[in-house]
């Protein structure tokens, strides 16, 4: 949190007092002990001291077991590397792979090594060009943002850096694509009906993983993650977190239910099965899907396609084009794209729509599906 002042000796030595912008009293440590110099130490921040009288007495232990060569205030790595390692840990396996993946190739030569302290807009502004020069989309090198924002953050909220250079470095920016009916000739109906059909053909559980995108419009990331006990009397209760939602905003009480076709239902069976449905490496599915559409899928493509390829995302935005003329964008997104209230312009909220009004829409849907 940023400083309200700067700071103010107290009548402790080296104790200083600083208001930060919430009002609130922070104490810190500036001293010189055995000839060496540390760098300022917020001690109401690192050991929770509220008083410049109990950060004078934390500042005496700390220097005693600093004399004891007990190196108290190495207690995490600021190295860029180190930090972001941490805050992966408590992401989910896929995420922490896919990143590490990106990071390895674009981050860590340029920063990894460096402490966080060292770390300047130029080396992001490097890192961007590099990629530039590799041909990758904006959309790509935002990614390296997303990835690294957390512990910059962080470092920013916990005053370790003065500023946070990511943001001043402009890494990437969204990249909107054009509406289907821009990239694709004749009816949105005729061309999701020729990607079913080509889904109802595959094999080895991509099948099974493609009618579910397909038919039940979900983000592949939540798909990959189901599990055989998600599904009870042919309906997926969503566990939360798997979803992409806001966790700050919804608890963990709050769950999902969507109908599944009965092509799916047949692909799973009858017979009781536990764990995890798909077992692939979650790319497969991304990659395996691409294949099909360019190899197996007779679309009509409009030049806008070239640039703007139709992927399985788009699946979710064929349900919102179809139905939507009947039921609004809003209405569509809530009851079947787990779109939350605060990106709609309704006050309509998921858990207000009733089950048996969601799935009519899947049936009403599926019934285009098939033709």
């Amino acid at each position: 949190m940023p400083r309200k002042n700067k700071p103010k000796l107290t009548k402790y030595p080296n104790i200083y007092e600083i208001v930060m912008v919430d009002g609130t009293k922070n104490y810190i440590a500036k001293f010189v002990h055995n000839g060496k110099r540390y760098p300022e130490k917020n001690l109401t921040k690192l050991y929770g001291k509220r008083t410049a009288k109990s950060a004078f007495d934390k500042l005496t232990s700390i220097k005693e077991e600093l004399s004891a060569d007990n190196d108290v205030f190495n207690i995490k790595s600021n190295k860029v590397e180190d930090l972001l390692f941490v805050y992966l840990e408590k992401k989910s396996d896929t995420y922490n792979k896919r990143s590490k993946i990106s990071y390895n190739k674009h981050v860590k030569p340029i920063i990894g090594h460096l402490m966080i302290t060292n770390v300047t807009k130029e080396h992001f502004l490097t890192i961007k060009h590099n990629m530039e020069d590799l041909g990758l989309s904006q959309a790509t090198i935002k990614k390296i943002r997303n990835i690294m924002n957390p512990i910059f953050n962080d470092a920013f909220e916990d005053e370790t850096i003065p500023r946070n250079v990511l943001k001043q470095a402009k890494l990437g920016s969204d990249t909107v694509k054009p509406k289907l009916t821009d990239r694709l000739n004749g009816s949105l109906k005729l061309a999701i009906r020729k990607i079913y059909q080509a889904a109802l053909k595959e094999k080895n559980d991509y099948n099974l993983f493609f009618l579910i995108s397909i038919m039940c419009a979900r983000r592949f990331q939540e798909i990959f993650l189901l599990k055989y006990e998600d599904i009870i009397d042919g309906i997926v209760h969503v566990r939360f977190e798997t979803i992409k939602s806001d966790k700050k905003l919804h608890p963990k009480l709050i769950t999902e239910e969507y109908p599944l076709p009965k092509e799916v239902l047949e692909i799973i069976g009858n017979e009781p099965k536990t764990g995890k449905i798909f077992t692939h490496i979650y790319r497969t599915y991304m990659n395996k899907y691409a294949t099909m559409i360019i190899n197996n899928v007779d679309l009509d493509y409009k030049p806008l396609a070239e640039q703007f390829p139709i992927r399985s995302h788009e699946n979710r935005n064929f349900i919102t084009s179809i139905m939507s003329k009947k039921y609004g964008i809003d209405y569509i997104g809530i009851a079947c794209l787990s779109h939350r209230e605060e990106k709609s312009n309704t006050n309509i909220r998921y858990s207000d729509i009733e089950y048996k009004d969601r799935k009519k829409i899947y049936k009403e849907y599926w019934k285009i599906l098939r033709g």
